[in-house]
């Protein structure tokens, strides 16, 4: 597969961490010439990841939050060339998103490859929510289009009576599947950011099943939230990873600030209070176990940032600039001068990684430019 190495002529990034990050993303190769995001860079063998449909979505809405920092209309046309590869390569015939393009398939995980039949809804809403931003910016018919379509899939295939989503859609077999050996192939809680598309959707088309389906994610979400303000994001062992605890906080927060939902902000920022009143002294573990209350000691960079940026939009302040001394320090500075600026996902990765640095990329943004923050009662402000 080509590799995408602009050389960033064209676009005014100046040199802080949130303009490394950006200048990352847009020039270091991470997103193909076909336009596809690869999920990471390895730094040791120089080689990149799978193309990642997911996290093209979250390609799409970060480069419009790039657009809306710097105003340079090279991130637009990056974002187009995302959604179009989501929409001519990734887009499955039973209407849902497929998960991972391999360039060797002999090397593909075969539950998540293109070629497997397995539909992940939440990878369908987070291309939704992106493509759903982009016709909101360009009017382009066909970005409404295609988010009508992927709003109807995830809807009549994978919602569920009770109010949660089927974590899976297996096309081979026309039908919805769960397992219990991870908390993303289970329905969930962190399916409520699924909702934010949906609710985005809605805006625009006054259409209620739009609004209903969001609004019952969101409702189910906070069923599986404690007292305590922690969601339990693994059915079998209760416990709590911090990345879908966060997912399902952004979820809540945006969508009931969309349509004006108080108790699901109000949800949002219980969720956020906890996993700030639990951060480490070196920043934000990544699971909790109930049994014992303890964390565990591994750590991430895209749970940190996500933190950090719910604790700035809910202006949490005591320990945000704790945590952004934290981010700051997995951020790649080293030998390979392409890949300066992206984020590292743990301190012992040598993988320079598309998501973490996406999030870090909007959390530092967002610690520095609040005049963005201060816009989000009207929701301009995008949510990677």
């Amino acid at each position: 597969m080509e590799r995408n190495q602009s050389n960033m002529t064209d676009v005014r990034v100046e040199e802080s961490h949130v303009d490394l990050a950006a200048k990352w993303i847009i020039s270091s190769g991470i997103q193909s010439d076909q336009g596809g995001f690869f999920a990471w860079f390895n730094l040791q063998d120089k080689s990149y990841s799978y193309l990642y449909s997911e996290i093209t979505g979250y390609g799409i809405t970060s480069l419009l939050f790039l657009y809306k920092i710097f105003g340079e209309k090279a991130f637009i046309d990056k974002a187009e060339q995302a959604a179009d590869w989501i929409i001519s390569k990734s887009i499955h015939s039973c209407g849902g998103v497929k998960t991972r393009l391999y360039e060797d398939n002999k090397k593909a995980d075969k539950r998540y490859c293109f070629t497997g039949g397995k539909i992940f809804s939440f990878d369908t809403g987070i291309v939704l929510y992106g493509i759903i931003n982009l016709y909101k910016l360009t009017r382009k018919a066909k970005y409404l289009q295609i988010s009508e379509s992927l709003a109807d899939f995830i809807i009549d295939k994978m919602h569920q009576q009770d109010g949660t989503l089927s974590p899976i859609y297996d096309a081979k077999i026309g039908e919805t599947i769960e397992t219990e050996d991870k908390w993303s192939n289970q329905q969930s809680g962190f399916h409520a950011k699924v909702s934010m598309g949906l609710a985005d959707l809605y805006g625009i088309k006054r259409n209620d099943k739009y609004r209903d389906v969001a609004v019952k994610l969101c409702e189910y979400a906070v069923t599986t939230q404690e007292e305590s303000g922690r969601f339990i994001t693994d059915n079998t062992d209760k416990t709590t990873h911090l990345h879908p605890h966060c997912y399902a906080a952004e979820g809540l927060w945006y969508t009931g600030t969309l349509l004006k939902i108080t108790s699901f902000i109000e949800s949002a920022n219980k969720a956020t209070v906890w996993a700030l009143e639990n951060t480490a002294t070196n920043g934000i573990n990544e699971l909790y176990y109930p049994l014992t209350k303890t964390f565990s000691t591994s750590q991430r960079s895209d749970i940190i940032a996500q933190v950090l940026r719910l604790g700035i939009i809910f202006s949490i302040g005591s320990k945000t600039d704790e945590l952004k001394s934290v981010l700051l320090g997995y951020q790649y500075s080293g030998e390979d001068v392409g890949q300066k600026g992206g984020f590292l996902y743990d301190k012992e990765s040598q993988c320079v990684n598309s998501w973490c640095t996406m999030f870090a990329m909007q959390a530092l943004a967002s610690y520095q430019h609040r005049d963005i923050i201060l816009e989000k009662e009207q929701l301009t402000y995008l949510l990677i």
